[in-house]
């Protein structure tokens, strides 16, 4: 493996050949081949990875693949070197071993464009759904039946036919049957209207869970791409700014980007990964924990309120009553006042910090052996969440009452997961965060702004901008407030398609 990296450094087209070859390397039809490394995610952890030392006869094995993958690119290069056109890559690079069939990419400055990219790493993504699919679906016997089928699939289709008809978007290559589709841009059917209004976006606020990250609480490729070009536009505009180069801010027409998310800063920040948290963290604003806590690009916060102390208390007794968990932030600080399964969940699947117990005060000696209350936070807390997977209980039993003990004490109350409700300081939405950073931008949301989101705490916001997005697996609460609802789910890099569509 590191040999064909080694080989594959330096060479755009070959990379991508690699990204194929390493899918089909995941097909069940090699699947006697090991892995080196297997990573799974469970419940949101990285389970540590494990090696295993392959046996002569699966080394051989192994080698006789790479060699013959190999051989490809040489027949190919003699291929173009006897009549199909030079070299598209400097002398000590290999040629293009699709350019016989992509000609077109010859003329191009960058040889793929950015959905040719994207369009391979969806291949790469489908062959591994297609793995994943049957071992799920099938008991031994018939995994034995259905590892013949794909093997009589991949006989008749090889990595480089593969990918030239995924580049080409030709819906005659068989991958498997049964996979999921995914929609495409020759689907989407945007009305004028909404399109005019598309080319006054300067912003783009895009919610974080279900939206940016999918299911696996990972970014599809689709949606990271379009995340990195809508920030690198918003930097440069800044920078043009900055230096008073007007010809060249101006160029960039989206001029920020944040998230507006119900999470913290910091479990934000780490869910998008190093990468991207990165770049949102140098370089971008933020609406978090549903809009109490707003930060300009800066870094300085703009707008910032909290929970009365009595609402906490109020709600730290029905929480009592009902048996259902609360957890209660203070900014990147989460407390709890006892550490259940569904509380660690809370940092294991979704990346927040770990709620821990408030610590003890010294100069009381009466609570020196109790857990300390929520409500004896001198500090007070943004909101607080009321989390039990019994999601019936929660809806039916726990929400009313909790509505009204917020009517009660100057709150309000929302939802982003069906496990959990969030208790909010009243007046105080996603929606109010979102406007208070935009006002702090001037930025006017009403004509400036794309929205994009997935539940009900995102309905607010999808409401009020210009143009609000949901994307295909939105809660009717969020598709009806929205302009456009996609049929791209978060695990189909719906915000990306979003930011493709209406902004970029």
């Amino acid at each position: 493996m590191k040999l064909i990296s080694i080989l594959l450094l330096g060479n755009l087209s070959l990379a991508l050949a690699f990204v194929s070859f390493t899918s089909t390397f995941n097909h069940p039809s090699l699947r006697k081949i090991p892995r080196y490394r297997a990573t799974e995610r469970y419940g949101g952890n990285d389970r540590d990875n494990h090696e295993e030392e392959m046996s002569p006869e699966e080394k051989e094995q192994f080698e006789e693949v790479v060699e013959a993958f190999l051989s490809d690119f040489s027949s190919s290069d003699a291929a173009t070197n006897n009549g199909e056109g030079q070299s598209d890559f400097p002398s000590g690079f290999q040629t293009n071993p699709f350019s016989s069939s992509l000609k077109s990419a010859q003329t191009k400055s960058n040889l793929y464009s950015d959905e040719e990219l994207f369009l391979v790493l969806k291949l790469h993504e489908d062959l591994q759904t297609c793995n994943e699919d049957r071992r799920d679906d099938y008991n031994d016997d018939e995994k034995a039946n259905s590892d013949t089928e794909i093997d009589q699939f991949s006989s008749s289709w090889g990595v480089q036919e593969l990918v030239v008809k995924t580049l080409q978007e030709d819906n005659t290559v068989p991958l498997a049957t049964g996979l999921p589709k995914t929609p495409t841009f020759q689907t989407i059917d945007i009305d004028e209207k909404l399109q005019a209004r598309s080319n006054r976006i300067r912003a783009i606020a895009s919610d974080v869970d279900g939206t940016i990250l999918t299911s696996k609480m990972s970014v599809h490729p689709r949606t990271r791409l379009a995340l990195k070009r809508a920030i690198q536009s918003a930097s440069s505009w800044a920078s043009g700014k900055q230096k008073g180069d007007d010809k060249s801010s101006s160029g960039n027409r989206i001029q920020y980007f944040f998230p507006a998310t119900g999470k913290s800063r910091l479990g934000a920040l780490d869910s998008l990964g190093i990468e991207l948290g990165s770049l949102v963290s140098q370089s971008c604003g933020g609406v978090y924990l549903q809009g109490l806590y707003c930060v300009d690009p800066n870094g300085r916060v703009v707008f910032e309120k909290k929970l009365d102390q009595s609402a906490i208390c109020a709600a730290e007794i029905l929480a009592e009553e009902t048996c259902v968990s609360v957890v209660g932030y203070d900014g990147d600080n989460l407390y709890t006042t006892n550490q259940t399964d569904i509380v660690r969940h809370l940092h294991e699947h979704y990346g927040e910090p770990l709620p821990v117990l408030l610590p003890k005060l010294q100069d009381d000696p009466d609570e020196q052996n109790t857990v300390r209350k929520l409500a004896s936070h001198k500090a007070s807390m943004h909101k607080l969440l009321l989390m039990d997977n019994d999601v019936d209980k929660l809806t039916h039993i726990v929400r009313p009452k909790l509505e009204e003990l917020a009517s009660h004490h100057g709150a309000c109350v929302t939802q982003a997961l069906p496990t959990m409700l969030e208790l909010l300081p009243g007046g105080c939405s996603k929606a109010i965060g979102v406007e208070k950073l935009c006002q702090a931008l001037d930025i006017d949301p009403c004509t400036e702004l794309l929205a994009i989101g997935d539940a009900e705490n995102d309905a607010g916001m999808l409401r009020m901008a210009c143009i609000g997005v949901a994307v295909g697996n939105a809660s009717p609460p969020a598709r009806e407030a929205s302009d456009f609802v996609l049929e791209f789910t978060n695990d189909q890099g719906g915000a990306g398609v979003a930011i493709e569509l209406f902004a970029l």
